[in-house]
């Protein structure tokens, strides 16, 4: 089986957790013996090529001539949508003109603009395009277009089925954590570090910077490690904690989108907050297991992955009741609303004078390991080029009591 797996265009310039998904499953099912390649061509090379992956319903105007590409090569197609509804956070959240036009626009309008503004650097006639184009209709079509889905969580399902009213076939194919932060292998750690490059070279990340990570005597304070951007809400979090005076730690990376929110943060932190770049994964490790509490109370989270891995380092998870974290946290996690800072809060002050720490290292070990997600993910592969629909489900099967089956 050959795969070929499709870049957005923007993935050198803006990390993501979409790429780092995308990674993990390109290097893990190279492992189970499936050729695999990635490319960010606009009309990549298909000669070959059994079926592409496709990520991030978000990007869907950027990948649309690449998808209508593989209709007419008569390559069949998944997607990984990523999705969640962004109406709350574009009303409540969104700082800026682009907040205060999303209070008085309507849904699909929002869309647009999002788009638009998104498009607009690199190429000034697509974004045009995109304030012209319904956004919403666009994304249903584009969603239509596949030969199936690969999501995150049941979760994500339900938001789609309240996207569209027809999916295609779906697999719920759960995220894996990164065996760093769970496992003594060394060797798994070198593996999942690895990165596939559209030239066909396999860039592998030395095991220098896994090793040596100097852990530190005692546990103190609150971490969040996010990207700063106004959906993961790290001003809110500061906000929300302030009352209790305790150490409160930023970690990562500035999105090119809000390139003056980092500065923000910094303008409301007092003393007990420390704002730091994004980290080497031994650093991120150090971090995870010097937190009491680890924070993530963004406006949603397809998986909240970094809940997952201070977790496995002992750290106790607040995420926010939003997106597919109770997926992947059920009753191991607190859970705060991302637009009450006293509900984060009072998550926060239940996790800390909590008898014991969940044991969420358990559950990853057992259920949300990447090879386990790239052994499901290749199944569902197999299901939709073997046209086996009923492997997954579609929207008209699926249960009202939310009992759904997943690729495994």
């Amino acid at each position: 089986m050959r795969i070929l797996m499709h870049l957005r265009p923007d993935w050198e310039s803006l990390h993501g957790g979409d790429l780092v998904q995308l990674q993990r499953w390109a290097v893990w099912l190279q492992e189970l013996g499936l050729d695999v390649e990635v490319s960010d061509a606009p009309q990549p090379d298909l000669r070959g090529v059994d079926l592409v992956h496709f990520h991030n319903l978000g990007r869907a105007f950027a990948h649309w001539d690449v998808l209508k590409h593989c209709r007419r090569a008569g390559v069949p197609a998944v997607l990984t949508p990523l999705y969640w509804p962004t109406d709350e956070y574009e009303r409540l959240g969104r700082p800026g003109w682009q907040g205060l036009a999303s209070r008085f626009l309507p849904a699909g309008w929002r869309e647009r603009l999002k788009t638009a503004v998104r498009l607009a650097p690199r190429d000034r006639q697509a974004a045009w395009r995109a304030l012209r184009t319904d956004a919403l209709q666009r994304i249903r079509a584009f969603v239509s277009r596949f030969d199936g889905l690969v999501v995150n969580s049941l979760a994500e399902v339900e938001a789609l089925q309240e996207l569209t009213a027809k999916l295609p076939p779906t697999f719920i194919v759960h995220s894996g954590v990164d065996a760093f932060y769970w496992s003594p292998d060394r060797s798994l750690w070198a593996l999942e570090g690895d990165w596939l490059l559209p030239n066909g070279q396999r860039r592998r990340t030395p095991l220098s910077e896994f090793e040596d990570v100097s852990l530190p005597p005692q546990r103190e304070g609150v971490l969040c490690v996010a990207r700063f951007d106004p959906q993961k809400a790290q001003h809110r979090l500061i906000q929300a904690l302030r009352p209790l005076n305790l150490p409160l730690t930023l970690a990562g990376a500035d999105n090119p989108n809000y390139p003056t929110y980092r500065a923000y943060c910094q303008r409301l932190a007092g003393p007990q907050v420390r704002i730091l770049p994004r980290v080497s994964p031994r650093e991120l490790k150090a971090l995870f297991h010097g937190c009491q509490v680890h924070v993530l109370a963004s406006w949603y989270e397809t998986t909240g992955l970094t809940a997952l891995e201070a977790g496995c380092c002992g750290a106790r998870s607040v995420v926010a009741a939003r997106g597919g974290t109770r997926d992947y946290a059920e009753r191991l996690a607190w859970y705060a609303h991302p637009r009450e800072p006293v509900s984060v809060r009072r998550a926060v002050e239940r996790a800390l004078a909590a008898p014991t720490t969940p044991d969420l290292l358990s559950r990853v070990r057992q259920r949300f390991t990447w090879e386990l997600s790239a052994i499901k993910l290749a199944r569902a592969y197999r299901a939709v080029l073997e046209g086996r629909p009923s492997a997954g489900f579609t929207s008209s099967a699926a249960s009202p009591s939310g009992s759904f089956p997943s690729a495994s």
